[in-house]
């Protein structure tokens, strides 16, 4: 991930962790089943945003002996590591606590607190901050792409991730100050559980949504078929290249893609034909024509490979995404 987008979660942790131990501190006051809700949601948050950032810093290790293209799947690896913890202590544990407290026709609640509310506000405002931070790194990279379009295509579900995280806790804040509210002016505790049930909901949509983000990246999508399309048509450009038989993509890490070509190459653009006069020459001159022809063959041999290296060298430049390319020729 770029370094804004390391910034974000960096930024996400610290909010999360301490707005996870204010909400805690509010659950001790009221007993609200919707502050529990809330609290676990927030712990859940800063697990999985601490997950991400260990996917982060071991995606951008550079290739190794044991990682020959790099440990850029790193990331997607443990994002999907963190929603499931994100499912399972998140959603069961808020699930469990509200129906537990839906289920219980003798709770009391504890007098209102402005503490509690006061904790509600606080956090509301941390995550918000958070949020704007993600939304700002989304901005900056979505281009011309809608919200769905860039959900579908993003390659850095880590940034989604921080994105779509602080989303649903200001959703999670604001429903857990009307729950709060709504049980202390009706004196019925019923509000308060339904919003720790909706909280719940809303992680399970939320892990459920990372973990399909997640898991097509690590089964190696492709990038678009409009950028495939795009990538085929600069290549065919190139004078060497007589047609682009086969095209392939695979996302291996975020901002890295590895493009797998077979292309057929023009042979009579390859060839320099100044040293190919020049041993004519020597031939018609009397010097052993198979010597000539043998180091001439040798000499087309580099000569293909140069060109292959610039074709290289012209794709990335003109792909920067594109960092490892297996080219056949046919």
């Amino acid at each position: 991930m770029a370094t804004g987008g390391t910034k974000v979660v960096v930024q996400a942790i610290a909010g999360n962790a301490f707005i996870t131990i204010i909400k805690f501190f509010g659950f001790f006051i009221t007993a609200s089943p919707s502050m529990m809700a809330e609290a676990v949601h927030s712990l859940a948050d800063t697990f999985n945003q601490v997950l991400l950032l260990i996917g982060l810093k071991q995606s951008s290790k550079k290739a190794s002996r044991d990682y020959s293209t790099g440990m850029g799947g790193a990331s997607y690896v443990w994002n999907l590591v963190s929603a499931v913890g994100v499912f399972f202590i998140g959603f069961g544990v808020t699930f469990y606590h509200g129906m537990h407290s839906l289920l219980a026709p003798t709770q009391n609640l504890s007098p209102i607190s402005w503490i509690a509310i006061g904790i509600l506000v606080i956090s509301f405002i941390i995550e918000f901050y958070v949020l704007m931070g993600a939304y700002k790194e989304v901005e900056k990279t979505r281009g011309t792409l809608s919200y769905l379009e860039f959900f579908g295509q993003s390659d850095d579900p880590a940034l989604l991730a921080v994105l779509l995280e602080d989303g649903a806790a200001v959703l999670g804040v604001t429903l857990a100050l009307i729950g709060l509210v709504l049980g202390h002016l009706t004196g019925s505790p019923i509000f308060d559980a339904i919003v720790s049930l909706i909280i719940s909901f809303l992680m399970a949509f939320l892990a459920i949504s990372l973990g399909i983000i997640n898991g097509k990246l690590l089964m190696g999508k492709s990038v678009t078929q409009e950028r495939e399309e795009e990538m085929k048509v600069f290549i065919e450009s190139f004078p060497e290249i007589s047609i682009v038989k086969d095209l392939k993509t695979k996302i291996i890490g975020t901002g890295n893609i590895r493009l797998t070509l077979e292309v057929e190459l023009l042979g009579e653009n390859i060839i320099d034909y100044a040293l190919l006069k020049h041993d004519a020459e020597k031939i018609e001159k009397g010097e052993s024509a198979h010597r000539i022809l043998l180091k001439s063959s040798e000499r087309m041999v580099r000569t293909t490979g140069h060109a292959i290296n610039q074709m290289e060298i012209k794709i990335h430049n003109q792909f920067p995404e594109v960092t490892l390319i297996d080219l056949e020729v046919d």
